[in-house]
Parts: C-alpha cells; sequence; structure tokens
C-alpha cells in the first residue's frame, strides 16, 4: 500500500538526518582536538547521503497482481534516502603561535582541527529542520492511515 511505502520513506529520512547530526555534533565535540590516534588533528567529517529510488516498473506490477510482492525479498521497491559513507574532509588544518603547547611543532605553531563551529551550527540547524520536516509528513502519513481506517468503521 502506499501509504505504508510513505512511513518507509520518512522513516528512512529521519534515521538519515539523526545520523547526520551525530556526525556534526561530533564535529564540534572534536573541534579542539589536537591529536587524534593517527597523531594528527581532528578531521571534520560529512556525511554522504543517497536516494533510494523508487522501482516504477515493480510498483506497477505489484499494483497490477492485487498489492502481492512482485519482485524477490531481497529488491528495494520503497524509495528513501540512505546515508552511503562518511568522508573526512582534506580543508587544510589551523595553525596557531603557541611555543608552550606541548603539541607544538619546532617553529612553536600548533595544528587545530579544520571544523569551522559556526559551519558546522548551521550544519546542525539544517539536520535539525530536515528532521522536523520528516517528522511532520509521518505524523501526515499516520493521520491519512487513521482516517482510512475511521472510514472502515
Amino acid at each position: 500500500m502506499a501509504m505504508f511505502s510513505s512511513l518507509d520513506i520518512a522513516g528512512s529520512a529521519l534515521t538519515a538526518e539523526r545520523f547526520r547530526s551525530d556526525i556534526v555534533l561530533q564535529n564540534i565535540a572534536n573541534a579542539e582536538t589536537t591529536k587524534t590516534e593517527s597523531g594528527e588533528p581532528y578531521r571534520r567529517q560529512q556525511v554522504v547521503m543517497q536516494d533510494i529510488p523508487l522501482s516504477f516498473e515493480q510498483e506497477l506490477k505489484k499494483a497490477s497482481s492485487g498489492g502481492t510482492s512482485a519482485g524477490t525479498s531481497t529488491e528495494v521497491t520503497r524509495g528513501g534516502v540512505q546515508v552511503t559513507k562518511v568522508v573526512k574532509s582534506d580543508r587544510e588544518f589551523t595553525k596557531r603561535y603557541e611555543p608552550d603547547n606541548p603539541d607544538a611543532d619546532a617553529d612553536g605553531y600548533v595544528s587545530y582541527p579544520n571544523v569551522d563551529k559556526t559551519e558546522e551550527m548551521v550544519d546542525l540547524m539544517a539536520a535539525s529542520n530536515a528532521y522536523e520536516a520528516n517528522l511532520t509528513a509521518l505524523s501526515v502519513v499516520k493521520a491519512m492511515i487513521n482516517k482510512t481506517l475511521d472510514m472502515g468503521k
């Protein structure tokens, strides 16, 4: 049923935006981390998302067969969004002159992460707004399902 597919789409978007928010918060938390396990400062991470396209042909077959599944159980027919990978930024580190810092190089400069807190806050607000929009869409679909069920009484 198309309404249930809408639940899957909104649910996948909620999951992806929540993951995006977690990565942004991790970036903010590590904005001053000058040394990681690799020995270099923390590198900003970004989430790459990809849509899961609806398969028109499979949906058409499913509709013509009376709503039963038209393909194998491993085929994706729902649509939505998914996180495909998390990439590290290749932007240069910020250098500050702090000769007394134990992480300073021979010239007295300390490399700080390539995380811009303002940029991260904007990304966090965007992820939050997208999450809220998908939550609203989920609520609308839920209300439509409830109305449909009430009509059958």
